[in-house]
C-alpha cells in the first residue's frame, strides 16, 4: 500500500497483485515522481550504507596498521563510491520487492525477475566501478587500482553484484513480510472488534422484546383491575422505551443512568405488586460515575422479581448494592425468595436474562470479570457481578 509523502522513511511498499505485478510501469512512474519520499529514502539508504562501510573500513584500517602495511586510502575511497552507488539502487530494490515479492504463489516469476534485476544492477555497477577506479588511479597515481580492472573483472563484478543485490533483497523481504504481518494483524483486530460489537448489539437487542413483552403482560393483567395504574404503567413504559432507544448505540453507560432506568422499571413492578415488593439500595457514591454495561441491571432485577417475589404469598425484598472492590466495580442483587430447589441448575431459573448478561460481560471484559450465582444460606438467591472500575470520560 502506498503511503503519503510524510510517511516513514524507506516506506516504498505498494499493493501488488498477479495482474499488475510486471505490467504496472505507468503506475510505477507516477509513484516515482514523489520526489520528497524518494529523497528521504535515498538519504536514509546512503546513511546506512556509509555507516556500514565506515565499520568495515575501520576494521580494515586496524588490520593494515597492525600488520605494518601502508593503508590503501584510494581503495578505501573507491569502496565508499561503490557504497554510494548501491545506496542509490537500494530504494529501487525495495520497491521491486514490494512489487514482485518472492512468495509461494509468485516465486515462479519473482525469482527470474530478481535474478535479471540483480544482473542488471551489476551491469550498471561495472562501468561505475571502472570509471571510479580509473579516476582514483590517475588522481592518486596508484597503479594497484589498474590491476583491479583485469579481464575477469566483469565476472567478479557480476558475482559480487548479485551477492549485494541478494543481501538488500533479503532485508527488503524482511521489511515486506513484517508489514504484511502487521497489516493482517491490524485487520484481524479490527474484524474481531467489529464482530464483538455486533455480538453485543445482538445481545442487547434480545433484551428489548423480552422486557417489552413482560411489561405488556403486566399491563394487560392490571388493565381490568386498576385502569389508573395501567395508564401510569403505560406512561412509564413509554419513558423506558424512549430512554433505551436514546442509548441504543451505547454499550456502556454511567451507573447513575442505569439506576435511573431501573427506578422507572421498579415503579412499574411496584405498581403491580404494591406492598409486596420492597427494594433496598445501597450505592456507594463514588460508583455513580462508573461505567456499566447498558441495561445490565434490569434483567437481573426482573429475574429476582419473577422467581423470588412473585412466588411468595407475602411481601418480598430485593437488595441492590454497588461498591468499589480493589479496582473493580462490584454489583450485587439479592432476593429473599425460595432460591433454587435442591439439585436444580441455575439455567432453569436464568432464562434469557442471566444468560444474556453473562454473555455480554464476557464480550466486554473477557476474563476480567466475575459473574456468580448462588443460593443464600439464609434463603433466597444472589447474583454478584464485578468488572474493571472505569469512570465516565
Amino acid at each position: 500500500m502506498a503511503r503519503a509523502p510524510n510517511g516513514p522513511l524507506l516506506d516504498l511498499t505498494f499493493a501488488v497483485t498477479p495482474k499488475n505485478g510486471l505490467t504496472s510501469a505507468k503506475r510505477f512512474l507516477t509513484e516515482a515522481r514523489d520526489i520528497r519520499r524518494w529523497g528521504r529514502a535515498w538519504v536514509v539508504s546512503l546513511g546506512i550504507w556509509v555507516a556500514l562501510d565506515v565499520l568495515v573500513q575501520t576494521q580494515n584500517y586496524s588490520w593494515y596498521r597492525e600488520k605494518g602495511i601502508p593503508v590503501p586510502w584510494p581503495k578505501f575511497l573507491g569502496d565508499y563510491v561503490d557504497s554510494a552507488f548501491w545506496a542509490f539502487l537500494t530504494p529501487f530494490i525495495l520497491l521491486a520487492v514490494s512489487r514482485v515479492p518472492i512468495e509461494r504463489r509468485t516465486w515462479r516469476r519473482a525469482v527470474p525477475f530478481h535474478l535479471l534485476a540483480g544482473l542488471a544492477a551489476s551491469a550498471f555497477w561495472l562501468p561505475q566501478l571502472q570509471t571510479s577506479r580509473l579516476v582514483l588511479a590517475v588522481f592518486f597515481d596508484d597503479a594497484s587500482l589498474f590491476r583491479e580492472m583485469s579481464a575477469s573483472m566483469g565476472f567478479r563484478v557480476a558475482v559480487e553484484g548479485l551477492l549485494l543485490y541478494t543481501q538488500v533483497l533479503a532485508i527488503g523481504h524482511g521489511m515486506h513480510y513484517y508489514r504484511e504481518y502487521t497489516a493482517r494483524d491490524l485487520s484481524a483486530s479490527r474484524l474481531e472488534s467489529q464482530l464483538a460489537q455486533a455480538q453485543l448489539q445482538i445481545l442487547r437487542m434480545q433484551l428489548h422484546p423480552h422486557f417489552l413483552f413482560n411489561t405488556l403482560n403486566t399491563i394487560s393483567a392490571l388493565i381490568h383491575k386498576d385502569v389508573r395504574a395501567a395508564d401510569r404503567m403505560l406512561a412509564l413504559l413509554g419513558d423506558l422505551l424512549r430512554d433505551s432507544f436514546e442509548k441504543l448505540g451505547a454499550q456502556e453507560v454511567a451507573l447513575k443512568q442505569e439506576l435511573d432506568f431501573l427506578d422507572r422499571y421498579l415503579e412499574i413492578e411496584q405498581t403491580r405488586f404494591q406492598d409486596r415488593l420492597v427494594v433496598d439500595k445501597e450505592i456507594a457514591p463514588e460508583t455513580l460515575d462508573a461505567l456499566v454495561p447498558n441495561l445490565i441491571l434490569q434483567p437481573l432485577v426482573e429475574n429476582a422479581i419473577r422467581h423470588g417475589i412473585a412466588r411468595r404469598a407475602g411481601a418480598g425484598r430485593i437488595e441492590l448494592r454497588a461498591w468499589r472492590d480493589n479496582g473493580m466495580l462490584a454489583l450485587r442483587i439479592r432476593d429473599d425468595g425460595p432460591g433454587l430447589p435442591t439439585g436444580a441448575s441455575v439455567s432453569t431459573r436464568g432464562g434469557v436474562g442471566l444468560a444474556n448478561c453473562q454473555a455480554r460481560l464476557e464480550q466486554l471484559y473477557g476474563r476480567d470479570h466475575r459473574f456468580e450465582l448462588s443460593n443464600r444460606p439464609e434463603g433466597g438467591f444472589e447474583v454478584v457481578l464485578a468488572f474493571p472500575f472505569r469512570p465516565c470520560p
